[in-house]
């Protein structure tokens, strides 16, 4: 079934439920334990809601769940002002609307949209899981021609059911229509291809990600020999920088590339790439390589410039071992994402 009215966020797919307009049911709410993020606090979170505005919406939340009509008459609602779209529902597309609030279908797919309301709203507070949500729904309705509007159009609907069924206030119908507001701008920004959309924690694009792991697979046997001429450029370019490594701060540039030492970290460099490539697709993973390399080099002063200085002479290096233009322009992105994170989180 084509679930266009997974529309407003929906994640979780509930048990289908057949109710009678005007029976009142209780429904279980699902709690979703929420992880603060980087802009959730007491005054906002990444779809601009105050902490207010959530309890707001919480609050009238609570008091819909307990309604059996609000589901089908948000669907029915939806479908009454916008009739083309329930071609796109085959289960009851061919239902004429008078009969739509006794078609078990239409009830199970209105109770369907509500379950997964619930688990958005109860996710208010985290911005990682609204960002991983709003890139995920983004992509899969952009394969299905969702557009921006259509999400406007069921956002509205929302609003004037909630508040034709259980009376929102004044300030509640606020809350709502800046929280869907926000809901509806997030999503939006990801209707693309799954390809083209960065993944939320990462800041990487799917994209990105496998053009640098097939290049880099390409050249890996002589990552050695890349990082060594990348050493050799940049303390060239800034001999302060071989003081930084106790081990080989006093030997000539004319020794280093046959020095133990050096060779030993050259190695030791080229095997952090390498594992660092390896947990591009893994955010966990890649979130905590990128917290030790922050945290290892902060000491030895080693920041953004010189993570930047790397990068660009390792960029010149692949390209001189015949990775393509396009794989260097990914290349060149997930360098500098990562050269960014470093650097906030180094606080510089």
């Amino acid at each position: 079934m084509y679930k266009l009215i997974a529309l407003c966020f929906f994640v979780a797919a509930a048990s289908a439920c057949q109710y009678a307009p005007g029976t009142t049911v209780t429904t279980s709410t699902t709690t979703t334990t929420t992880v603060s993020g980087s802009g959730s606090s007491a005054g906002g979170s990444s779809v601009g809601l105050s902490g207010s505005d959530r309890e707001l919406i919480r609050s009238s939340w609570e008091r819909a769940t307990r309604n059996g009509e609000v589901a089908p008459a948000i669907l029915l609602k939806f479908i009454q002002e916008h009739p083309e779209y329930q071609k796109k529902f085959s289960a009851f597309a061919d239902v004429p609307q008078g009969d739509l609030l006794k078609n078990g279908n239409f009830l199970a797919q209105a109770f369907t949209i509500m379950a997964g309301l619930n688990v958005v709203i109860h996710s208010l507070g985290s911005d990682e899981l609204l960002a991983v949500e709003m890139a995920h729904l983004g992509r899969t309705h952009f394969e299905r021609g969702v557009t921006r509007g259509m999400f406007e159009q069921f956002a509205r609907v929302v609003v004037d059911t909630l508040d034709d069924k259980i009376a929102l206030s004044d300030a509640e119908e606020r809350a709502w229509e800046n929280g869907l507001a926000g809901l509806v701008q997030g999503v939006s920004k990801n209707l693309k291809r799954k390809e083209d959309i960065a993944h939320p924690l990462t800041q990487l694009t799917p994209d990105q990600v496998s053009d640098v792991k097939r290049s880099w697979a390409n050249v890996r046997g002589d990552r050695n020999a890349i990082v060594s001429k990348i050493m050799l450029s940049l303390f060239a370019k800034n001999p302060r920088l071989q003081s930084k490594f106790d081990a080989f701060d006093d030997v000539p540039a004319s020794g280093l590339s046959s020095n133990a030492a050096f060779n030993a970290q050259v190695a030791k460099i080229a095997d952090r790439i390498d594992a660092m490539i390896g947990v591009l697709d893994t955010p966990l993973q890649m979130g905590g390589q990128i917290r030790y390399m922050a945290f290892s080099h902060k000491p030895r002063g080693v920041g953004r410039q010189e993570f930047q200085d790397f990068n660009d002479l390792l960029v010149d290096a692949l390209s001189a071992k015949g990775v393509t233009s396009d794989d260097l322009e990914s290349w060149k992105g997930v360098l500098s994402t990562m050269a960014k994170k470093i650097a906030k989180i180094q606080g510089i």
